[in-house]
Parts: structure tokens; sequence; C-alpha cells
């Protein structure tokens, strides 16, 4: 048994990644103490072994509060942009991250010292937890694991410094490093490229395999919605943010007959934006907006869709070589997906024939759903068949191994 810590610089309640790969160590025998912040009031429990500390930063806070004030600021638009510029500008980000990873640090090393947790591994999630991650790794003369759920440096929206100084920061933290894991092959290749070979395992963004008939107290989305069953039902599920060619989908449900519905559930910085453009466009009674659901009950939507969608913008390396977690959890609700033409996306939703990749335009998009219609059952059947071969089950079998290893 080790005493495992993991890092995650947002709240549990929503990552099923990190979730998933706590329950693996626990039910392991391993011990895990999260430590990560709180950006919801629901609690959550996972297992006997689990210990989930959740914090507020006031970087965190701050950014919150000053959302608000800028929604209250809509009718002076020249005083909300000023604020919204200057906050986003690339040395005023590069500051704010220094100093809430040195306040995260503080609390997560005074929390432990506090209550004399020792720990045998710092697992860390992502960049904005590596720095808090070496610190106390060295403190506690622990081991040190990156677990990189993206190319972080390259996410969209990411100006040309703040990127520099993230590579700068991760090309001296990655000397600390004892094991990386990452969710594909390609991200892999891109590791090794800038920092050299470095002990690997390929983690994909495998689900449970978990899929209930019926959950008690949660609807459907046909009841929601009014729905009939000639309806097909598009669904989008995640972050509702830039980049993730949620427009270019909204703009494809315009090319397509009247049945076709669209499902966006999630929340995000541009879920406002969008519900004014679906206005706009006069799209009220075909694309519908749910609120971002409970990891756990997420397969119990999604099932319910006939065809999910993940067209990512090329407008990043992060983007391109991505394998989100729709990705799989489509094929694994037994649902075809429509994805960006991105190697990190076909080299599941092509090689195994659970959907189409295609460009990140409206025509395409709806051409790719058509296709699959006309074809449904063909792409129905190769994601039930291959639904078993991408499952936690699988996958985390590999993580349990390099904790035995270490």
């Amino acid at each position: 048994m080790k005493n495992v810590i993991m890092l995650l610089f947002k709240d549990i309640l929503y990552d099923a990644r990190v979730q998933r790969e706590a329950l693996a160590l626990a039910e392991a025998g391993h011990k895990v103490t999260i430590l990560c912040l709180k950006e919801f009031d629901k609690e959550l429990k996972l297992h006997p072994n689990i210990q989930i500390i959740r914090f507020v930063i006031s970087t965190k806070k701050a950014k919150q509060q000053m959302g608000e004030e800028i929604q209250t600021l809509e009718k002076k638009k020249s005083l909300k942009n000023m604020i919204v510029s200057f906050v986003r500008l690339p040395a005023v980000k590069i500051l704010k991250d220094i100093y809430a990873s040195k306040e995260f640090f503080d609390y997560c090393f005074t929390w432990l010292k506090k209550n004399n947790i020792k720990g045998d591994v710092i697992h860390s999630h992502d960049l904005n937890t590596l720095s808090a991650g070496v610190k106390l790794a060295k403190a506690l003369h622990a081991k040190l694991i990156y677990d990189s759920h993206e190319l972080y440096n390259e996410m969209a929206g990411r100006k040309q410094l703040d990127k520099n100084f993230g590579y700068y920061l991760e090309n001296k933290l990655m000397a600390y490093v004892d094991h990386l894991i990452v969710v594909n092959p390609y991200v892999q290749d891109e590791f090794e490229k800038r920092y050299g070979k470095k002990p690997t395992v390929i983690l994909q963004n495998t689900p449970i395999f978990n899929i209930d008939v019926s959950k008690d107290g949660l609807e459907s989305f046909r009841e929601r919605y009014n729905l009939n069953e000639r309806d097909i039902l598009l669904l989008y599920q995640g972050g509702v943010n830039p980049q993730r060619g949620i427009e270019e989908t909204i703009r494809a449900v315009e090319l397509l007959p009247s049945e076709y519905k669209l499902i966006i559930m999630g929340n995000g910085m541009i879920k406002t934006e969008l519900i004014k453009m679906v206005a706009v466009l006069g799209l009220n009674e075909r694309v519908f907006f749910y609120d971002q659901v409970p990891a756990e009950d997420v397969l119990y939507y999604t099932k319910q869709a006939h065809i999910g969608l993940v067209m990512y913008r090329n407008t990043s390396k992060n983007n391109f070589y991505s394998t989100p977690n729709k990705i799989f959890e489509y094929m694994l609700a037994g649902i075809p997906a429509v994805a960006s033409n991105h190697p990190g996306k076909s080299y599941i939703v092509e090689n195994e024939g659970t959907g189409i990749c295609t460009e990140e335009n409206p025509a395409d998009i709806a051409e790719a759903v058509k296709k699959i219609i006309e074809n449904y059952d063909f792409y129905r059947s190769n994601c039930l068949a291959n639904r078993m071969k991408y499952t936690w089950d699988t996958e985390k079998e590999k993580l349990i191994n390099l904790y035995h290893s270490l």
C-alpha cells in the first residue's frame, strides 16, 4: 500500500478522469488523498480509501467575483471591455498564475503538515499543479508522477508569452518527474521531442463500463424538450468553451431537416453567446442547452442521443492531438461520432469505424451526420463491438502496474 497525494487545480466534482484514477488506486489498496479546489457546493464521496480535501484560494475567488461584476457592466461595454482586456494580458495572467501556484502549494503543504500526512507518491494532474508537486515531493521525499491530461501549453487561446513561460516552467520541472502519464501516443511523441525520453504510461480517457438503463430521478431529453420519437438527437457534451466547433455544429443544424435536434450539455465561457446565437438563427425549437451533469450520470444522458459530436477547431496543437473523453463515452454509449479529422480523434473513430472524421465547417458536419444516419446500423454495431476494448477496466491496469513499479 502506498500513500498517494493527488493534486488538482480545479474541483474534482466534474473531473471524471481524476475520479477514475483515484478509485482504481483505492480499490487496489492504496490510500489516496486528493487536494483540490472547491468550485461547487455539492459534496462527493468516492471510496473509504479516498480522502477529498477541497479548498478555496484567493485568485480563483477574485476571478469569480470579477466575472460576476463584469456581467453587471453590460450597459457600460467600454469599461467592461477594458477590464476584460487587462485581466487577459499575458503578463498579468503569468503573474496571477505564479501567485496562484504559490497559494495552492502553501495550502497543501500546511494541511499535510498539520494533519501529519506522509506521502509516498505525489500525483500532479496537469502543469498547473506540477510546481507544487515538485516542492511537496522534495519535502516528503516522495516519488513524483506528472499526469498531463493534454498539451497544456498548446491549449487554444494561450498567447505566445504565456506559452513561452509555460514551456520554460515545464522544462525546468520535468527534471524532477519520476514518471509521466499522457493520454495518447501523439502527446507522448510531443513530450519526447521537447524533453527527451521519460518513463511514460499512456492512459486513455476511457470511461468506466457502467450504463444503467434508468436512473431514479433523472429526466430524459425527450421529456425535457417535448421531442417525439421521429426526432434524431445530436449531442455535444463537455465544456461550452471557444474553439470546440460548437458554433459550426449549430450552423450544421440549419442545413439538416427539421427532425434533427441538437443538445448542448455542459457549461462554459461561451454558453450565453451561443444561446443568443441560437435565438438569432431562429433555432430555439431545434437546439437545446442542458446544464453540466456529474461524471457518474454522463453516460445515462449520452446514450439517449443518436450521434455524438467532437468538432474541435484545428487552432492549436492541443486541439489537433487531443482525444477528449467524449470520443470514448460516445462509443461506450453505443452512439456513433462525428469528429474533427485530427490524429488524436481519427486513430479511434476512423480506425474502429465508430463514426466519421470530417472538416470543421457546417456543410461537412451536416453531410457526415447524414451519412451516419444512412448507415446507422454499421456504425452503431462497430461502437458496440469495440466498446469493451476501450473501457477503464483495461486502462486502469496500466496505472496500477505503474504504482506497483515505483
